[in-house]
This record gives structure tokens, sequence and C-alpha cells, in this order.
């Protein structure tokens, strides 16, 4: 039994995200006509994101030198809500939380907290919490049968063998909703894994979408995975949902198009080979934009309030 380093009968896909097709029992070939619920969500996502384009687009009067550059995706303020389902019986125990900057391993090897991406990854989000022990064996059968969930009777609704392949199925009491054009990236909790057991991943339009989604861990080999009460299942990521809306991509050398940032990079390069056997010092050169007034060291991710 491995150790954590740190509405339910709806069949969403096991990505976390995606309800597939409401309609059941419908699986549409390639060339079939879609069904139309289908063709109704299909308009209503068209219209929705419309609505925001058009938003993003308007006007502004007279030029600002504090404006965002051109381009920049023009967002309503982040608003997290999670719209309780039911509060008793499977719903019991659920708990959310702004994602913590520690985790086990990493007090464990303490240097690691001095790599900044990795701490401000750790707290990016909030967390879904286990609500309570959790013993899945899989004999390694693709079959639904071939998951055996140890859960306590009250939560056998919501916690179970859904899809098969040796994927585990959480489904959290609550509706999530962001403001229009704000997702929802549903990932594994940040740099914290366990042993024979993959989160999957999804991202949700939480604008819009009013369906719940669920949380899956995949067992990787045949074996056993507990899940302990008050453990993160997931992490909640905000994303903008036009992201990648008029994106471009390109590769170059470093030197013609920065060359500053070339020179610099040598410079940062040097330096660390100077430290390569001071390896809690070499964490250091992370740490340059601490003297900068926006600096992510510590996030203000706020608490979810209930009302």
């Amino acid at each position: 039994m491995s150790r954590p380093t740190d509405a339910p009968e709806e069949r969403p896909g096991p990505g976390g995200g995606d309800p597939g097709c409401p309609e059941p029992g419908h699986a549409p070939d390639e060339g079939s006509a879609p069904c139309p619920r289908c063709q109704a969500l299909e308009a209503r996502i068209a219209e929705l994101e419309a609505r925001v384009a058009a938003s993003s687009a308007a006007e502004t009067p007279g030029p600002d030198p504090d404006a965002a550059p051109a381009g920049a995706i023009d967002l309503p303020l982040l608003e997290f809500k999670a719209l309780r389902l039911i509060p008793y019986g499977w719903g019991e125990g659920w708990q959310l939380r702004p994602s913590p900057s520690r985790r086990y391993w990493m007090d464990q090897a303490t240097h690691a907290y001095l790599c900044l991406p990795m701490v401000i990854a750790n707290q990016w989000g909030w967390q879904v919490l286990c609500p309570t022990d959790v013993r899945v064996t899989w004999d390694g059968s693709p079959a639904l049968e071939g998951l055996r969930v140890e859960v306590a009777d009250q939560y056998t609704p919501a916690i179970k063998s859904q899809f098969g392949s040796g994927i585990v199925t959480f489904s959290p009491p609550w509706l999530f909703r962001t403001p229009p054009g704000w997702d929802l990236y549903l990932k594994g909790p940040s740099n914290r894994w366990k042993p024979n057991c993959v989160p999957l991943e999804g991202v949700i339009e939480t604008w819009w979408l009013n369906y719940t989604f669920t949380l899956n861990w995949k067992l990787v080999e045949p074996g056993t995975v507990g899940f302990a009460k008050g453990e993160s299942l997931g992490q909640l990521v905000p994303v903008p949902h036009a992201t990648f809306r008029d994106a471009s991509a390109l590769e170059a050398p470093i030197g013609l198009l920065e060359p500053d940032a070339a020179r610099e990079l040598l410079d940062w390069l040097e330096r660390r080979r100077q430290l390569a056997d001071q390896r809690a010092r070499a964490h250091h050169l992370y740490r340059k934009a601490e003297g900068i007034e926006e600096h992510l060291q510590r996030l203000g991710v706020p608490h979810v309030k209930p009302i």
C-alpha cells in the first residue's frame, strides 16, 4: 500500500474535464450526424466564445501608458466559486484549500525550497482533499471489475471504478464556476507523486459548463494503492480560455533576438560552474527576482469561504 508524499452517476471522460456527449448511449462515429444535444452545446459554446472575444476587443478611450501590451487578453478579475451540490452522505468530508508551498519530500531535502519555480508551482491554485481513507487494488485487466475500491459505504457513490483500465474515480460534491474567459486546469498536486499511480489531467470550461467533473488516478501496474483522508487528490489552476488565441511560436538563436539576455545567461552559467560543489548556494541563483515588487515567492491564493 503506497504512502502519499504530502453528480456521481454521471460519466464524464477520465481526463477530468470533458463530459462527453450528454445523450445516453451516444458515441458518434466519424462521418455520423451529431445528436441534437451535441449541436445545441456547440452553438452555445460558439455564442459564449464570441461574447468573450467581443469583450476583449472593446475599444478603450485614448492611449494609456500603463495599459497592457497590444494583443494582451482582457479578462475579468478571477472569482473562483465552488457550488456545493450535497453536504451530507457522499458529499461530507471533502475540503478545498489554497495549495500549500511545502511538500513532504522537499522537507527531507530542504535545498529544494530554494528553487523558486518549484515553490511557486506548489502554491498555484486550490487543492481538493480526499474525504476518507481509500484502498484501491487493480488486477491488471481493463474491466470495471478489475479495480477493487475499498471505501466506507457512505462514499461508494462518489469513489469507485467508473472507467476501467485501473482508473479510480473521485466525484467531488461541487460545480466549479469561474468568470467568463477563465478555465480550470485540473491536474495532480504539483511536485508530488504516488508510487504506481498517476493523476489524469484536463482543462474544464468552468465559465459556462453546467456539468460536474471527476478527479481520476490511474494505477500504472497491477497492485494496491492507498489514499488517506485529507490527502490532496488534485490541484485546480485557473488559466485564460484565450491563451492560444492568435498565438505564434518560433525558435531562433538567443543572440540574434535577445543579445543582452545571452550575455547575462553566459555570466550566470559561469558563476554556476564556480559554485558547482556548493549545491545549496547554486540554487540561490534562481532568487534574483527577490528585489522585484511583483516577484511571486508567496502567492495570495484566497481561502474558499463558505456561505
